[in-house]
């Protein structure tokens, strides 16, 4: 029994350990159950997140894909903004508008990250900053338009280096020249012609292919246009009769003349105005007047079309303002003084539209200038006063526009001098030096002394006093000013262009008054030197047009005066008698020039003080003449001044 109750026991105890093992057993299989249903779900919840994965990579594949769409499109529009539209706000929008939209884009270009600056993106910003950079200058921002042009020149150039030999690229880099160009100009630098020429060189083959682009074309014209300006501004106006000839036919070719493009019609009638302003300084009248009318009439079609449109008005007031100097080189004062008025009309609706735009200013002081010489030339020496004063009040705002600005407001000054001076008003001709002094003082401010902008501006001002000096008949006063004016240019070394002629042009002034207060004085023989170097200067600044052969003469007189009293009286005559011949000629084609007799006068004196057989006669006419002067001319201190020397040689016989 208790054997069996042994076993019995064991046997309960081993179905006890049965149970708990099936227990432990059955908990296991529910939790590998439960483990396998977590895995499947884990599965099928991978096999989703994986879908979910892959879906997600192509939506942000796709994101990609039109963000870089969207930034192409933006590009796009960034090179319309910077060209087209650019070119808009340009012909008609405000240049403070221009500058803050130019602004904007060059913000939007320094804010991207480098690896973001495609080709495209770097040509865009380069464009807005060529843009921002002509407006800066059009109000006189100088530092800050050459710090544009610059920055846009680096751009384009790296560019180019890195292989870029693209059209799109080099057109952008000849604007950005081009740019960089105008404010050397406006700083007086002899770079500028240079600067703009490297990027009229860069359009030059792209404009000459047979298939050229449009593109190509149009900023052919646009850097060209201005080449020629500036090789009239140097002087070299053959040199700009070829380049303006060659921009208006691919102008031409274009549709300007049919009014196809505006802004190409707009930039032929530009290309007119510096090729008729060649033309004026080359004497060819008849050309001048052909292409004036033909331009004239393309800038009112565009006018028509486009009121308002800033470069057709532009070539409209660079034209009229020519047409005035040419209607006074033919002897047509009265039609002068129409010109000038329409030019002034123009003037006044371009500073209209941006009363900040230095150009604009400065070429309204011009227009008051051109009246002032068209009643100047008509005997109406009093009314012409208030326009001279009025172009030194309009050159003084446009001064703070640079280097050249300034330099033109000096000799403004010096125009005001000697119109003061020449009709006896000695207070006011020393309040204009006062005036001289003090912008002398500040342009000296912060340049070196032995520069050459401040040898001319210091040469200029002593010119002026050395006018009022004449006018008060102080000889000693003139011959010093003058020869210091003299010893201050011959030796400063201008390397060329604009510089070059402006430091002749002084200099023969100085030679002028130099040689006449020498013969006033009784120094015949210096006077005589004096007036060959002026004869010498006048002729390489260029004797073609009427006024500049009009002042030769005037030189020409006064040498063969020089000449006769040395007793060398063959070569006097030999001196004098073109000056005659040539008096002569203009005076039976006079229609109203006032002054024409009083140029002649003196010109007859001194064929009379060099042809003893026909003295009486010669001296005759000449007096003749003074006493039937316009009764304004009449009463000058030079009329007196000749009459007295013609005079004294008809007492002598």
């Amino acid at each position: 029994r208790e054997a069996t109750e042994r076993l019995l026991a064991e046997q309960h105890a081993r179905e006890q350990a049965a149970r708990r093992a099936a227990v432990r057993t059955r908990q296991i299989a529910a939790g590998c159950t439960v483990l396998a249903a977590v895995a499947a779900v884990a599965a099928v919840f991978a096999w989703f997140s994986s879908q979910r994965a892959h879906r997600a990579e192509r939506e942000a594949q796709e994101t990609r894909t039109l963000a870089e769409q969207a930034r192409g499109q933006a590009e796009h529009l960034l090179g319309y903004l910077s060209d087209d539209f650019g070119r808009e706000l340009e012909s008609f929008g405000r240049l403070d508008v221009l500058a803050e939209f130019s602004q904007r884009q060059i913000d939007y270009f320094h804010g991207l990250p480098a690896a973001l600056r495609g080709t495209e993106t770097v040509r865009n910003g380069a464009l807005a900053l060529v843009m921002h950079s002509r407006a800066m200058r059009a109000v006189g921002k100088l530092d800050v338009a050459a710090q544009n042009a610059g920055e846009a020149v680096g751009l384009l150039g790296k560019l180019r280096d890195g292989g870029d030999a693209s059209e799109a690229t080099s057109i952008a880099l000849a604007l950005a020249d081009a740019a960089e160009g105008r404010v050397l100009e406006a700083r007086n630098d002899p770079e500028a012609l240079p600067t703009n020429w490297r990027g009229f060189e860069l359009l030059q083959p792209l404009a000459a292919r047979p298939d050229a682009s449009v593109a190509a074309r149009r900023a052919y014209v646009q850097v060209g246009s201005r080449i020629g300006f500036e090789q009239t501004a140097a002087d070299r106006n053959e040199d700009a009769v070829g380049t303006e000839r060659q921009v208006m036919a691919v102008a031409e070719s274009l549709g300007a003349s049919q009014l196809r493009d505006l802004d190409m019609s707009a930039y032929y009638a530009e290309a007119g105005s510096w090729l008729v302003t060649a033309l004026e300084s080359l004497g060819r009248y008849a050309e001048a007047h052909k292409v004036s009318d033909g331009c004239l009439k393309v800038a009112a079609g565009v006018l028509e079309r486009q009121p308002g449109h800033r470069l057709a008005l532009h070539a409209e007031e660079v034209i009229t303002g020519v047409m005035v100097t040419v209607d006074q080189d033919e002897l047509e004062p009265q039609l002068a003084l129409r010109d000038g008025q329409r030019q002034e009309q123009v003037s006044v609706a371009l500073l209209n539209l941006d009363p900040a735009n230095i150009v604009s200013i400065n070429n309204l002081a011009v227009s008051e200038g051109q009246l002032w010489g068209a009643l100047w030339s008509a005997g109406r020496l009093r009314e012409s006063m208030p326009y001279v004063e009025k172009q030194v009040e309009l050159a003084g705002r446009a001064a703070s526009g640079g280097l050249q600005f300034e330099l033109s407001q000096g000799a403004v000054i010096g125009g005001l001098v000697y119109a003061r001076a020449t009709v006896g008003d000695t207070a006011g001709a020393q309040a204009a030096l006062a005036d001289g002094q003090r912008l002398l003082a500040r342009f000296r401010e912060g340049k070196p002394a032995d520069s050459i902008p401040v040898a001319l501006m210091d040469a200029g001002h002593s010119i002026q006093q050395s006018v009022a000096a004449f006018e008060r008949d102080d000889l000693a006063a003139t011959e010093r000013l003058a020869a210091g004016a003299i010893r201050e240019l011959e030796k400063a070394v201008t390397p060329g262009g604009p510089q070059r002629f402006a430091k002749t042009n002084i200099l023969h002034f100085a030679y002028e008054f130099a040689g006449s207060a020498q013969y006033l004085a009784g120094d015949f023989a210096g006077a005589e030197k004096s007036m060959n170097l002026a004869v010498e200067a006048r002729r390489q600044l260029g004797a073609d047009a009427m006024g500049d052969r009009r002042e030769l003469n005037q030189f020409l007189s006064w040498l063969a005066m020089a000449q006769a009293r040395q007793g060398h009286t063959a070569q006097a005559a030999a001196t004098i008698a073109p000056v005659v011949k040539f008096e002569r000629e203009m005076a039976a084609k006079n229609h109203g020039d006032a002054w024409v007799p009083f140029e002649l006068a003196p010109a007859l004196y001194a064929e009379a003080l060099a042809d003893r057989e026909h003295r009486t006669a010669l001296l005759a006419e000449a007096a003749g003449l003074l006493d039937h002067l316009a009764p304004e001319i009449r009463a000058l201190r030079d009329t007196r001044m000749w009459r007295a020397l013609i005079a004294e040689a008809q007492r002598k016989g």
